[in-house]
């Protein structure tokens, strides 16, 4: 449970969200940065009843971001304000609503702003809509106040999809024409028989007309799946279900046109397609609840770019992108916007976005399109041909990714189960026909349609696929993100860990260990510093040309920079030879004849020669070692593959407690590729950051980055983290198990159930009335088996490490 003034939080829970504390943690008693913020916020302005109406629904909090810009906003209120009369109405999209106590948390601070006139939060879409007096309300100081708590406010782009309001309608309907069946189908399980005459017939007449509508409404989203799958040649889950709803629809008409309503299943045949129809609901909500969750403009809102100020070099928001402005594309980065090249050439690639591989030239003045990112090793200018907000970029960075294998392993698997169970179905029923034939015409057909009524698909239409969709919500909610649709199915199999080093065990954030060595460069040194470092994505080049930019370095646009991957930068200017990189590679000498530094961060050369050294410190995540030491614990090898230096990696290494043979520096992009398919035997995840590890990305089993900031990057993942933990990936690979185990006991049941149900037809035991009870009830009890076997309750403690089960063929 989350703190509040009555509630005392376990020892090593976090205050905020009641998450358990990492051992390393920076701040005790906080799981990380956002939630030490947010809950100084809260106690500090009186907020505190928030953690009352929370109960323990409290997520943790994302750190407030103090750089966010509202330059969108500007054109939003004016046009609200330009609009007749006293009062100004705005609707925007808020990201991060988790429950009843974020509304009150909106309305509480709203309340307290001068000239409001009412504030209406819909956490199901993710909007607020705001009213407030002309002239008498500061829309950009409440939007503010209300993002130092961890929410992110955007223009209003949200839009509920037409399947959203479709199938709640339908819902709706099924359910209260079925409940009229069913009072209906009452009269005849306690007596009513066809000698009574116009009151049977009506109760018939009135059955048969409301399934009929409940088969047309509730059917449809069934037939129209089913008839999709044949036309493509494929066997489609709803295929059995749509046949079953017309094959016991068609038989119970057969029943009631002849006079024996009685012996109708329009009951149970209702409440089946009522039942089937909550499962697709519930499948719909859990995914647009996390869709939801976010801002529209999510994967574009933490895309930064350079764009040329003269002689500053400005690092920018894609969103803040004007036409005709001056960018610089550093290899790896995305051209945020159509736009033109400015340099001689450069080699471009767009295989993220169009599944192509394969990269292409481009000389200057020919066109490059929003998405494409430099492959070259040279950064390169371009020059905007439109405004951000005219950009394709962010319908790119948001699109669903293309299954590379085709079909998920759990699709393609449920529909060979589906083939084979509408075969069986059909079979058991023309036997059950034929056996009871002899007994007479109507006692064989009524035996038939028993089968095809009690033989539920149950497993397949709504407990499978649900139990898929409750796994990536649950990881989603966690920071995990999936963007492969057979990822879950693969990462059972997974059995070594390979990390990268900076970036991905580290936060990423570098800081200069003595901030003279940048200011006791020369003003040519640090300005060829600068054009480099400003240049390249490397962790380290970002921290240097920030600290460079701090005091005073300029940035030379006609700098033609060569970046060497796992190497460093180089400059070719008046004929000198500048590198910026790794020691042994940029300088051989210094200037006073010793040995160039190695292993302590970038150094700068002049034609090999040293002319200053910049020693770096980084900052491991706080949960990297026990995260590590409990992948270990769990029988999981875990290698750290770096282009750091040998000595740093094996530091790195020993810190976390990963075997010295396990610890593999100095690897450029090629070695680690080398490396990932001398160990992966179909069983490896690997976890990077940068460009340099597309190569290795490709031959693992699995592979992850942290790296959001860079869209390249996890566009070309199976999966994405948010956050500054890594405790996810371990949650990902439990999950995965279970869900596993999940599906397997699933088909246990529904093989089980299905025995004894055809048993049970078999032998002339079956009635509509045990029909009617039957099959709603055992849908329903596997649904709930379903969510029970997935709780979060039925989890043992994470400081108990859980061991790797024997991989045994599905």
């Amino acid at each position: 449970m989350p703190a509040s003034p009555h509630t005392e939080p376990a020892p090593d829970s976090c205050l905020h969200c009641g998450s358990p504390v990492p051992a390393g943690a920076p701040s005790r008693g906080f799981c990380c940065a956002g939630c030490e913020a947010v809950y100084g916020l809260l106690r500090e302005q009186g907020l505190t009843r928030y953690y009352q109406l929370a109960q323990g629904k409290t997520a943790p909090a994302p750190e407030p971001r103090k750089d966010r810009g509202f330059a969108w906003l500007e054109p939003l209120v004016t046009r609200a304000e330009s609009m007749p009369g006293p009062v100004c109405a705005m609707e925007l999209d808020v990201q991060g609503i988790h429950c009843a106590a974020c509304v009150w948390l909106m309305n509480e601070m709203f309340r307290r702003q001068q000239g409001g006139a009412g504030l209406t939060v819909d956490p199901a879409l993710g909007k607020v809509r705001m009213q407030w007096r002309r002239g008498a309300f500061d829309v950009g100081g409440f939007l503010k106040a209300v993002e130092g708590f961890g929410y992110l406010f955007g223009p209003s782009r949200k839009r509920p999809e037409s399947s959203s309001l479709d199938l709640p309608i339908r819902l709706g309907i099924c359910a209260a024409l079925t409940m009229n069946v069913m009072l209906f189908s009452v009269s005849f399980y306690v007596g009513l028989t066809p000698e009574d005459g116009d009151v049977f017939a009506l109760f018939t007449k009135l059955s048969l007309w409301l399934s009929t509508a409940v088969v047309v409404v509730g059917g449809w989203p069934f037939f129209r799946s089913a008839a999709q799958g044949l036309r493509r040649g494929v066997l489609h889950l709803d295929l059995p279900i749509a046949l079953g709803i017309l094959l016991v629809f068609g038989t119970s008409l057969v029943q009631a046109r002849g006079g024996r309503g009685d012996l109708a299943y329009f009951d149970t045949l209702n409440t089946f397609v009522t039942l089937m129809l909550v499962g697709r609901w519930l499948q719909q909500r859990v995914l647009e609840r996390n869709r939801r969750f976010l801002l529209e403009d999510d994967g574009a809102e933490g895309l930064f770019v350079r764009r040329q100020e003269g002689e500053r070099l400005a690092t920018v928001r894609a969103s803040e992108v004007g036409e005709r402005d001056v960018l610089v594309i550093a290899p790896g980065d995305l051209v945020p916007v159509d736009a033109v090249l400015l340099d001689t050439e450069a080699r471009v690639s767009t295989d993220w976005i169009t599944g192509e591989p394969g990269e292409r030239a481009v000389v200057e003045g020919e066109p490059l399109p929003a998405g494409a990112f430099n492959a070259g090793r040279e950064a390169v200018r371009v020059r905007a041909t439109q405004a951000f907000t005219d950009s394709p970029l962010v319908a790119l960075l948001r699109r669903a990714p293309e299954g590379a294998g085709g079909a998920a392993v759990h699709t393609r698997f449920w529909d060979r189960v589906s083939r084979r169970w509408v075969v069986t179905v059909l079979a058991v029923s023309a036997l059950g026909l034929a056996v009871w034939w002899p007994a007479g015409p109507d006692k064989a057909l009524e035996v038939a349609v028993a089968l095809l009524v009690v033989t539920c698909p149950c497993a397949i239409g709504i407990a499978t696929p649900l139990a898929y969709e409750l796994v990536q919500a649950r990881l989603r909610r966690g920071g995990f993100f999936v963007r492969s649709p057979d990822l879950l199915d693969r990462l059972p199999r997974v059995r070594q860990v390979l990390f990268d080093k900076t970036g991905t065990l580290t936060l990423g954030r570098l800081e200069l260990v003595d901030r003279a060595s940048v200011e006791g460069l020369s003003p040519e040194a640090r300005d060829v510093a600068f054009d480099m470092a400003s240049r390249s994505n490397h962790p380290a080049s970002r921290c240097l040309a920030a600290a460079l930019n701090r005091v005073g370095a300029r940035f030379s646009a006609e700098s033609r920079v060569t970046e060497y991957p796992g190497q460093g930068l180089e400059l070719i200017r008046d004929g000198v030879c500048w590198r910026l990189g790794r020691p042994g590679w940029a300088a051989v000498v210094s200037e006073v004849g010793y040995a160039a530094p190695r292993g302590q961060g970038p150094v700068l050369s002049r034609d090999s020669v040293l002319v200053a050294a910049f020693p770096l410190r980084e900052s491991v995540r706080s949960d990297a070692r026990r995260e590590v030491q409990a992948l270990q614990a769990e029988g999981r090898a875990v290698w750290l593959i770096s282009g750091d230096s040998p000595a740093r990696v094996r530091e790195m290494a020993e810190s976390l407690g990963v075997p010295a043979p396990h610890a593999l520096g100095g690897q450029r992009p090629e070695d680690k590729a080398a490396a990932v398919a001398a160990l992966d035997k179909a069983d490896t995840l690997y976890l990077g950051d940068g460009v340099n590890d597309s190569l290795a990305f490709e031959r693992a089993l699995c592979a992850g980055t942290p790296a959001i900031d860079r869209p390249v990057m996890p566009g070309k993942s199976d999966f994405f983290l948010l956050g500054e933990g890594l405790a996810s990936i371990r949650e990902a690979l439990h999950l995965s198990l279970r869900l596993r185990a999940v599906v397997r006991r699933l088909l246990g049941l529904a093989i089980a159930y299905n025995v004894v149900a055809v048993a049970v037809c078999l032998a002339g035991w079956m009635t509509p009335l045990r029909a009617a009870v039957a099959m709603p009830a055992t849908s329903l009890i596997t649904v709930l088996f379903t969510v029970w076997s997935l709780s979060a309750a039925r989890e043992r403690p994470a400081s108990i490490p859980t061991p790797l089960p024997r991989e045994v063929p599905a």
